[in-house]
């Protein structure tokens, strides 16, 4: 299971397996929004999911 964590600077992507965790590029923030439209909303500021097709490398 993964999570991706908005923050006011920037987002990350979290792996809820291993604890490994990293930053997104404002590329991947624009994909995984295109694929999750509920990140564009102002309140939501996490996501958990169990599969993402818009990062490739994952935590």
């Amino acid at each position: 299971m993964f999570y991706i964590k908005k923050f006011v600077t920037y987002w990350a992507i979290y792996n809820y397996a291993n604890g490994a965790s990293r930053l997104l590029t404002t590329r991947e923030q624009e994909a995984v929004a295109r694929e999750f439209p509920e990140l564009t909303c102002r309140q939501v500021v996490m996501v958990y999911f169990a599969t993402v097709n818009s990062i490739k490398l994952m935590p």
